[in-house]
């Protein structure tokens, strides 16, 4: 008797195409969700804190001319150059809006978080990746200084693709091609020019090559990658001469740390205290679970070893301890937290959602204060302009507050939130800060000789003090005194604004 046929087996409803393209899917969105969610954290009210100092004094260089930027890194500040000159352009397409300026920041902690998730894959493997760059994204330290117009996100961005490039060349199983040498060479040159503080990446990135080579030919990887740091070190050497020249002016207020400092620059690393402290606990598991342990071994060398080579640095003559020059190390505990998170919690899929949440939950009210107008700085530089704009006059002249306050640089933050259209004489310069090649003009060394014939004077002064000329010299008080009486006083988030008018 013959068999029966076999039934044909009915066709798979999706093809193997289709499978292939839901993988792929998945794997883009390890990296493409932390990438969304770091950009509209970092998007969110980005133009409403006011600018800020530091903010104030790349706007100053940036929107000068090429040469002018040029003559005033001969003079100070070199160590930010490719900075103001990235931005210099950028504002000639985009102008220099609070949003303008901080959009460049904005795009690179976007791509930053993207790469954390994928070096986190390559460290930890695919359930590591997304928890990763989730984490990194959600920091409010990522949030704050993508709101930033300083080059602290890029250089983060550059430490971030040099970890990428060198674990990625430590995967090939023989001589690595030159291609991945050549990325990470680039991308360490460019995380100097961005902030040469970033450089103690490198600490890390040593360690991380040592343990790699373990029971490896050194020649596959050794020449490699010590021409792609050497070739690094010697296009950034005439910035680090120039760095050095100019330390005793830029960074001189910053004190050398102590020990506890290791400890205590943490929640400015991350935020806040709460959150630096959920980030760690979520990252034990990953240090201890016998799977991830030597994965995890490398993400705290790439983390822990830089700060100890800042902070041994910082005992030296010249100090860079304080948190946001640290913040290209925070790639590297997102992506050991992540794992804590992704390979830590094994057969309970469903606590991990909830430890993001919980880590999302910590960082929701830092992240709210954030989008204060008042959340770079106290003092209301745009209230003050405003109350000085509803009453200007064309011949009016300003007096800001200098000497001892020259560093909070109100001058320029009062000049940027005016209209354009109002333009103030500022008494008691002799030379204006472009034709000094610098950030602070000079005064009159005699302030009556400068005075001129203002109708109206507006005088600004740290704090509310009921003396409009307590932040002037007793010289500038006087020759403003013979000549000008005081007409109303307005205050404005931690500044006096008086106007005097010219005695009959």
């Amino acid at each position: 008797m013959p068999r029966p046929r076999p039934r044909p087996r009915p066709r798979l409803r999706f093809s193997p195409r289709l499978s292939a393209s839901a993988l792929r899917g998945e794997r883009h969105g390890r990296w493409l969700w932390p990438a969304a969610l770091a950009f509209v954290l970092g998007a969110y009210r980005i133009g409403t804190p006011q600018l800020w100092r530091d903010e104030l004094a790349t706007w100053s260089a940036a929107t000068r001319s090429t040469g002018e930027l040029l003559d005033l890194l001969h003079r100070v500040d070199a160590v930010s150059g490719a900075y103001y000159l990235a931005l210099h352009y950028w504002i000639a397409v985009f102008g220099d809006s609070p949003t303008s300026l901080r959009a460049p920041g904005l795009l690179a902690m976007t791509a930053t978080a993207a790469l954390v998730a994928l070096g986190a894959g390559k460290l930890f493997g695919a359930p590591a990746a997304l928890p990763a760059g989730l984490l990194f994204a959600a920091l409010p330290s990522v949030s704050r200084y993508a709101q930033e117009a300083r080059g602290y996100a890029f250089a983060v961005l550059a430490v971030a693709a040099a970890t990428w490039f060198l674990l990625r060349a430590l995967e090939e199983p023989g001589p690595v091609r030159p291609r991945w040498w050549c990325g990470y060479a680039v991308c360490v040159l460019l995380a100097g020019a961005f902030h040469l503080v970033a450089v103690a990446a490198l600490a890390g990135h040593a360690a991380v090559v040592a343990v790699r080579l373990r029971g490896r030919p050194w020649r596959h990887v050794l020449p490699g990658y010590g021409l792609a740091c050497a070739g690094a070190a010697a296009a950034l050497l005439p910035l680090v001469l120039a760095g050095q020249r100019q330390a005793g002016r830029q960074i001189s207020w910053i004190g050398a740390p102590p020990v506890s400092g290791l400890v205590k620059v943490l929640p400015s690393l991350f935020g806040s205290g709460a959150v630096a402290a959920g980030l760690l606990a979520v990252a034990a598991p990953a240090c201890v679970r016998r799977a991830s342990r030597a994965a995890a071994l490398q993400a705290v060398l790439l983390a822990v070893l830089p700060l100890l080579a800042v902070w041994v640095l910082s005992q030296g003559s010249s100090s860079y301890w304080t948190g946001r020059y640290l913040l290209f190390t925070v790639p590297a505990w997102a992506m050991l937290a992540g794992a804590g998170v992704g390979v830590g919690v094994p057969g309970r899929r469903g606590v991990r959602p909830v430890l993001l949440l919980v880590l999302g939950a910590l960082a929701l009210p830092t992240q709210w204060g954030l989008r204060a107008a008042d959340a770079h700085d106290d003092y209301d530089l745009k209230g003050t302009a405003a109350l000085l704009a509803a009453d200007y006059r064309p011949g009016d002249a300003i007096v800001p507050p200098r000497g001892g306050a020259s560093y909070l640089m109100l001058d320029l933050g009062v000049r940027y939130y005016l209209p354009r259209s109002d333009r103030l004489r500022d008494v008691f310069v002799q030379t204006d800060a472009v034709r000094l090649n610098d950030f602070f003009a000079l005064e009159c060394p005699v302030p009556a000789d400068c005075l001129g014939s203002d109708p109206r004077v507006w005088v600004v002064a740290v704090g509310e003090s009921p003396d409009p000329y307590a932040d002037l010299s007793p010289a500038q008080a006087e020759a403003l005194k013979s000549r000008y009486t005081p007409v109303r006083t307005s205050h404005a988030g931690g500044l006096t604004l008086t106007l005097l008018a010219r005695g009959q």
